[in-house]
C-alpha cells in the first residue's frame, strides 16, 4: 500500500496565495515540526514577547490554519496554559477547493485553446475556423497562408497542468490520517500484604486477672455504738 506523501504546508500556502511574514513562517515551521506547542515556548523561540506572540497565533488562527487547547496549570490552579497545533484538517480543506478551482480555470482554457484551429507561422496569430473562413484561410496582417493546426503548444501544457493538478487532487482528498494515541500507561499493581503470623501461645503462662476494686462498706454498727455512748452520757449529767 503506498504512503501518502508528506505535505510541506508553506509551499501549499503559497501555491494557494496565502502571504506570510516571517515570523508566522517559523510558527508554522515550528509547530509542523513539534506538532503542539505552549504559546510561552514559542515566544522564547521566536525570542519575542508573549503579547506579541499571541497576535500572530491569533492572526493564524482567524485565517483557519492553526488550532488551540487549554489545559489548567497544575501549580497554578486558576490559570490555563495554551497549546498551538497546526490545523491540517483545515488547511487540507482549503488546499483541495483551490486545486478544485485551479482544474476548473485549466479546462476552460483549454477549450477556450482548442477553438483556434488555424496559426499564422510568421506572426503566431491564431484563428477560428470562422475566422479563418472570413478571411479565406490567409493572416489577416501579413497575408501568409494559415496553417492548420491540431495541437499547439499552449494545449499540450495546458494538457500536462491539467494532468498534474488531477493526480494532486486526488492526493490531497484522500482522508487526513488520524493520529495514533498514546499507548496507555500500564497500571501498577496494588502490593498484596503479607499475612500476619499468629503469635505463638506460651504454655503454662497465664494472664494476670484484674485486680478488683474494693469498694468501704458503710457498716451501721458504728454508727449504734456512737449513739448509745452519747445517751450514755446525757443520763449520767441528768442523775447528777
Amino acid at each position: 500500500m503506498a504512503r501518502k506523501k508528506k505535505i510541506e504546508i508553506l509551499p501549499m500556502l503559497q501555491d494557494m496565495g496565502v502571504d506570510l511574514d516571517e515570523p508566522t513562517q517559523k510558527i508554522i515551521k515550528l509547530l509542523e515540526r513539534r506538532k503542539t506547542m505552549a504559546e510561552n515556548k514559542l515566544a522564547d523561540r521566536l525570542k519575542l514577547k508573549i503579547n506579541a506572540t499571541r497576535k500572530l497565533l491569533y492572526r493564524l488562527q482567524s485565517r483557519g490554519l492553526i488550532t488551540y487547547s487549554k489545559q489548567r496549570d497544575e501549580k497554578k490552579k486558576w490559570w490555563y496554559l495554551y497549546f498551538w497545533s497546526l490545523d491540517m484538517n483545515r488547511i487540507n480543506e482549503l488546499y483541495v477547493n483551490h486545486l478544485r478551482k485551479q482544474l476548473e480555470r485549466k479546462r476552460a482554457e483549454l477549450i477556450a485553446e482548442s477553438k483556434y484551429v488555424f496559426e499564422c507561422k510568421i506572426c503566431n496569430q491564431k484563428f477560428t475556423y470562422e475566422d479563418a473562413l472570413e478571411t479565406e484561410f490567409a493572416c489577416s496582417q501579413c497575408g501568409e497562408l494559415l496553417e492548420e493546426v491540431t495541437d499547439g503548444k499552449v494545449a499540450r501544457r495546458l494538457k500536462r497542468e491539467i494532468a498534474t493538478i488531477e493526480v494532486e487532487l486526488i492526493e490531497a482528498a484522500k482522508p487526513m490520517p488520524k493520529p495514533k494515541p498514546k499507548p496507555a500507561k500500564p497500571k501498577k499493581k496494588p502490593k498484596k500484604k503479607k499475612p500476619k503470623k499468629p503469635k505463638k501461645k506460651v504454655k503454662g503462662k497465664r494472664k494476670p486477672k484484674p485486680k478488683k476494686k474494693k469498694t468501704k462498706k458503710k457498716t451501721k454498727t458504728k454508727k449504734k455504738s456512737i449513739t448509745k455512748r452519747v445517751l450514755r452520757k446525757v443520763l449520767l449529767r441528768k442523775k447528777k
